[in-house]
């Protein structure tokens, strides 16, 4: 078998995971194992490393997981920026967080 078609020399195409629904209509993706695609275009090489008891499988692509990540952090992020201009005395600096402060 040549490297191309190797599939343990070569990152998949897309992942296969087992997907949990949880509190707050939250989904947890279980990553299960990898599909590759065949040669010819006609078919996939799926590896898997469990099986979820319910049988069910989700297939989705590495570029669509990799999306959904970089949407979900633009969305936990707060929307209250705060001026971050920096004053150079140390009364004008506003504290971080309620832990103590720490003088030189």
């Amino acid at each position: 078998m040549s490297a191309e078609n190797n599939p343990e020399n070569r990152k998949p195409s897309h992942i296969a995971y087992q997907v949990r629904e949880g509190e707050e209509n939250k989904s947890y993706f279980n990553r299960i194992g990898a599909v590759w695609p065949h040669k010819d275009g006609e078919g996939f090489n799926i590896e898997l490393d469990s099986f979820p008891k319910d049988g069910k499988v989700v297939v989705r692509s590495v570029q669509d997981r990799v999306q959904e990540a970089k949407d979900n952090a633009r969305d936990d992020r707060p929307d209250d920026r705060r001026d971050d201009r920096r004053s150079t005395s140390r009364e004008d600096r506003r504290p971080r967080d309620n832990g103590p402060r720490y003088e030189r």
